[in-house]
């Protein structure tokens, strides 16, 4: 149990990483501009990869560090033994988990949804609801839209379609958060500018900095969610490898097997002395 906490805890370590300091920071900037988004998806691709080198290469040390702890020899010795029980698994198994999330392969699928939707959620929601509570006008829209004097007939009903729509569809601010993704934020955002308060309906430097913080909460979400499937599958492959290490027992080579020989037979040399020691000692009561 123990040694699938040290693979557990040096992944985890990895991942986090990973997310804070190898992942590229994808900005609202990013995703308008087409040159931009296909630089960042490259490096993306390329920094994932890293990961993935890097999980492969620290668990490898770690299951040979766990396999000489279990059965004597050299990390050095045991590192083939690792390597058959640690890259295979990891490079089919995780590998085509992260392919699969990236991609929506095999069936075109959000799987980030699964997580983002759920965890990520609770991770953002005080925030989200905060930002969207500021972003948005009242949600008791019918009566806000009726009593503004200032709207023509004309804006007064876009303002209710687009209202009625978003709640049918959302509910409150706390689902809405959920629709939204990275790549189809900038729709989104569009789509809710009937119903944003007069000062963000308007290109100014307070739109675009609530606009980047609300983007930032979609990203965070987003960032959680995906990080959930590699973290599940990354401690199910750690069980599963621990396993296959513990029922596969010590398989060592003919130094490996007279070096724990002998030091069986100190122990055993050492174990005998002390007990003649022990016997052979005269103990005198005097009063």
């Amino acid at each position: 149990m123990s040694n699938s906490f040290l693979n557990i805890f040096f992944f985890l370590i990895t991942t986090a990483v990973y997310y804070y300091g190898l992942k590229p920071l994808l900005t609202y900037e990013t995703t308008i501009d087409l040159k931009r988004y296909e630089d960042y998806t490259k490096n993306n691709y390329m920094y994932l990869g890293i990961y993935l080198l890097m999980v492969l290469f620290i668990q490898l040390l770690a299951n040979a560090y766990i396999i000489t702890s279990n059965c004597g020899g050299s990390v050095k010795e045991n590192i083939g033994a690792s390597f058959l029980f640690t890259i295979i698994p990891w490079t089919l198994i995780f590998g085509f988990v992260i392919v699969a999330v990236q991609t929506g392969f095999p069936f075109g699928s959000d799987y980030v949804s699964a997580f983002s939707n759920v965890i990520g959620y609770f991770w953002v929601s005080t925030s989200a609801n905060k930002i969207l509570n500021e972003l948005l006008i009242d949600r008791n829209i019918q009566n806000k839209i009726d009593e503004d004097s200032t709207l023509t007939s004309e804006q007064k009903k876009t303002m209710q379609s687009a209202a009625d729509a978003i709640i049918k569809i959302c509910g409150n601010t706390s689902i809405l958060i959920n629709q939204i993704v990275p790549s189809n934020f900038n729709e989104y955002w569009n789509i809710l500018t009937p119903l944003k308060k007069q000062q963000y309906q308007i290109d100014n430097e307070d739109t675009a900095k609530i606009r980047d913080e609300l983007f930032e909460i979609v990203l965070t979400k987003y960032n959680v969610g995906e990080s959930m499937w590699y973290i599940y599958t990354g401690i199910l492959l750690i069980a599963y490898v621990q396993l296959k290490i513990t029922t596969r027992g010590c398989v060592s080579n003919i130094k490996t097997m007279e070096e724990n020989y002998n030091k069986f037979k100190e122990e055993e040399q050492k174990m005998k002395d002390e007990k003649e020691l022990a016997t052979s000692t005269t103990y005198t009561i005097t009063n």
